[in-house]
């Protein structure tokens, strides 16, 4: 029996959406972990200038 090629292409396009998904909750994830380093680190520079 011959494969179907609009199965294929339709699962493709569903993992890839999945994947931006992810993508997108890892760099959100990422950027708070940054604001929130870049934010403890200037406190403890203006403590030490203190």
């Amino acid at each position: 029996m011959k494969k179907r090629h609009n199965m294929v292409a339709k699962s493709r396009f569903a993992n890839s959406g999945r994947r931006r998904q992810l993508l997108k909750r890892l760099h959100q994830k990422m950027n708070i972990r940054r604001q929130q380093f870049q934010l403890h680190s200037s406190n403890s520079d203006f403590a030490e200038a203190c």
